[in-house]
């Protein structure tokens, strides 16, 4: 099987992704953040539920402006007693507290001579407008209007408008069961004593942690060894997503796809044309994903993050699943050879500058932690010059709904 352009990769998993099996679960409010909603969410209660002053001030009837009011009452936020203004009457209002009934204007203390000192009247100015500083029941949310839909991510503010509609439990889809694994007989773990022959195991540090800085939770299943009675192991265990590092290139790619081919799997993606990552490999078994990682740090963490985060939404029942690219300025010129290139750098204020001026290798680690953004530039992308617009995808990535082409 052929490596695939980025592009034919990147739409073979949003397939894959969209027939994916999404359970489901009932969760109390505060435990579903971070998840997906698994069902609409239906304005059970209008904002503002009643009338209610934007700010502390007055309230009075805009027929009484440059007269003598009467002050009535005072009223605060969570008071429940009805109070009526007649011809010449006004009150003393607190913001969030109910308007009084014939009250079309609330009038900021500060306004008023006396401001909130006063105590039996105020005069009321002229040139005031109806509906200042009032919240008109309804104005933000409409009762029985869709606020969520399926799919929506379960954030802080989303958690927030729930509480505003008395929601304690909602339906969300069960997380993703992932499980990562490493390859390789000259591996070590970093709490072990590593001989000059062997390596420290970094890249399943590296996966788990941007998994869980985007949110999905993962289980270590340690170093395997490189042999198909450990891998047959690995490929049966209970997970909807396995990830493996160092088993795609050419030679360790052979071993794993024998094994994948022996238990049915179907090879969905063997190798993308982009430098670095070309060595990776995605593959079906029954209703679970093999996402086998080059064994490069660098690469890795590049296709991790802008190649298979976007699928891991996907099947996790995200909505908005799309990269989203930012328009930027590059800062120093650069050139590159006539290929598919995923090159990183520092996004800031100024715009984009190349991570040491695109000289490093797949296998570094250093110019992960000296960059915040990816560029991904096509073939046709020889030269970029200092000034020139270009796209560039965050490290911390914006999702959206819509499809966006983040390649330049």
């Amino acid at each position: 099987m052929q490596a695939v352009s980025l592009q034919e990769a990147i739409k073979i998993l949003q397939k894959a992704g969209s027939g994916f099996a999404k359970n489901k679960e009932f969760l109390a409010l505060l435990e579903s953040q971070g998840r997906f909603l698994a069902q609409e969410i239906v304005s059970q209660k209008a904002l503002p539920s009643f009338d209610n002053a934007a700010m502390d001030g007055y309230a009075i009837r805009s027929e009484d402006m440059g007269k003598t009011a009467k002050i009535k009452a005072s009223i605060f936020a969570g008071d429940r007693k009805e109070v009526e203004l007649k011809s010449g009457e006004c009150a003393k209002i607190m913001t969030g507290a109910k308007l009084p009934k014939n009250a079309d204007i609330v009038v900021p203390f500060e306004v008023i001579e006396g401001g909130f000192n006063n105590q039996e009247s105020i005069t009321i100015p002229q040139g005031l407008k109806v509906g200042d500083n009032i919240r008109q029941a309804g104005e933000e949310i409409q009762l029985n209007k869709k606020i969520l839909e399926i799919g929506d991510e379960i954030d802080e503010n989303a958690l927030a408008l729930l509480a505003s509609q008395g929601v304690s439990y909602v339906s969300a889809f069960r997380e993703l069961r992932i499980g990562v694994f490493s390859g390789g007989n000259e591996l070590k773990e970093p709490w072990e004593l590593a001989e000059d022959y062997q390596i420290y195991n970094s890249n399943t540090t590296m996966i788990l942690g941007i998994l869980k800085s985007f949110g999905f939770k993962a289980s270590y299943g340690g170093i395997s060894k490189d042999n198909k009675e450990e891998l047959l192991q690995v490929l049966n265990m209970p997970f909807d997503i396995i990830f493996t590092t160092g088993g795609a290139s050419k030679g360790e790619a052979d071993f794993m796809q024998e094994v994948l081919v022996q238990t049915g799997a179907e090879i969905l993606i063997s190798g993308v044309q982009i430098k670095p990552g070309k060595p990776i490999m995605v593959a079906r078994l029954e209703r679970k994903f093999i996402i086998a990682l080059p064994g490069n740090p660098l690469a890795g963490a590049v296709l991790l993050r802008f190649l298979i985060l976007p699928f891991l939404r996907n099947l996790a029942g995200a909505n908005a699943h799309f990269p989203q690219a930012l328009r930027v300025k590059n800062i120093e010129s650069f050139k590159l050879k006539k290929r598919m290139d995923a090159m990183l750098g520092s996004l800031s204020v100024d715009g984009f500058l190349l991570t040491q001026k695109g000289k490093y290798t797949s296998g570094q680690i250093l110019p992960l932690c000296q960059s915040n953004a990816i560029a991904l530039l096509s073939e046709e992308c020889i030269q970029i010059e200092a000034g020139e617009w270009i796209k560039v995808l965050p490290y911390s990535m914006i999702w959206g709904k819509v499809e966006c082409d983040y390649i330049n």
